[in-house]
């Protein structure tokens, strides 16, 4: 791993903290989608994800707006959305015209976006429903644990001052939504260069986070980027199909299919109790740069969220590490 990855987060920083970064960013990364997707397919996940991102993309890039349009009850509406093509949105996520098409038509037909002129859109009707703004809140709750473990550890530095000023009292639910929206997406874009296949590459992650998540966040295995330097594959709690499966919210047999190829590809290693993962895989180029890139993709969010005031509000609230830690986790 290229120091050039760390700098971001600070000139003290090492390989070991990176891995320990990315450790908590995957399980951040996997419970908020738990939280949207309650319920459904992965897949049908990240297609609204996509979609809604889109629609706003407009919004996000200004910073008046993602204040006018930041508090749950500040929904844009349906003309400020820019529809977005299937093939664009197929293209984003490596997925076949035809898959995406297909999928698609079922959330249409669940009334969960709608086809317009130009392409497709998320509706403010169904972002401003009841289900949409508790999974919201959810969501904004676990991004604020996530930042606290961070800042607690001292794993966030050199980021910007706030541009905006907000009360302790403000919850900017949708702009912090529309910042972590596309954290993720660039999540699944550098999965899709390092795995190639976008349900492969959370079933990656899954297993990863299942193999340490009983892991003291002090074990982060040595400041180098060889395999002995990862964490011991002795340390790491193998996970089997049922509970993979229920994890990332594909069928079992789809699982297991998606986890055999990651077997044969060398990504995952299977046990007589589960699978796991290997730090050899881990300090294989791919997943290496996936980590190096998750890096820089996560201080462009959480330098959005400063930049917004959102980091602010949230260190006025200044919790305590055990405080953060009970702030309920979802997903």
């Amino acid at each position: 791993m290229s120091m050039d990855g760390l700098k971001v987060f600070g000139s003290k920083a090492s390989v070991a903290d990176a891995r320990i970064v990315n450790r908590l960013a995957v399980r951040y990364v996997l419970d908020v989608i738990g939280v949207a997707r309650d319920g459904r397919h992965l897949l049908d996940t990240l297609l609204m994800a996509t979609i809604v991102q889109a629609n706003v993309s407009s919004i996000s890039r200004r910073a008046d707006l993602q204040v006018a349009f930041g508090a749950a009850d500040e929904a844009p509406p349906d003309e400020l959305r820019r529809p977005v093509s299937i093939n664009a949105i197929a293209s984003s996520l490596n997925m076949p015209f035809e898959t995406a098409r297909r999928r698609i038509k079922g959330l249409v037909d669940q009334g969960l976006c709608q086809i317009v002129e130009g392409g497709v859109i998320v509706p403010t009707e169904i972002l401003v429903s009841q289900e949409y703004l508790q999974n919201a809140f959810k969501a904004y709750e676990r991004l604020r644990v996530f930042y606290y473990e961070l800042r607690d550890l001292d794993l966030l530095t050199q980021l910007p001052g706030p541009t905006v000023g907000l009360a302790a009292a403000q919850a900017p639910v949708r702009a912090t939504a529309r910042l972590a929206s596309d954290y993720v997406l660039r999540v699944i874009e550098a999965l899709l260069q390092s795995i190639g296949d976008l349900a492969e590459g959370f079933v990656v992650l899954a297993i990863f986070c299942a193999n340490v998540e009983g892991l003291s966040d002090d074990v982060r295995g040595a400041d180098g980027v060889q395999a002995r330097d990862f964490v011991d594959d002795g340390l790491r709690r193998p996970i089997r199909i049922n509970a993979l499966a229920e994890r990332v919210g594909l069928p079992p047999e789809t699982t297991r299919r998606h986890v055999m190829s990651l077997v044969n590809r060398g990504f995952v290693r299977r046990l007589p109790s589960g699978f796991v993962v290997p730090a050899d895989a881990l300090a294989g180029g791919q997943l290496i740069q996936f980590m190096v890139d998750n890096l820089t993709n996560l201080h462009r969010m959480f330098a959005g969220l400063a930049q917004l005031g959102v980091l602010e509000v949230w260190d006025q609230l200044n919790p305590r590490t055990e405080a953060a830690r009970r702030i309920p986790q979802n997903g």
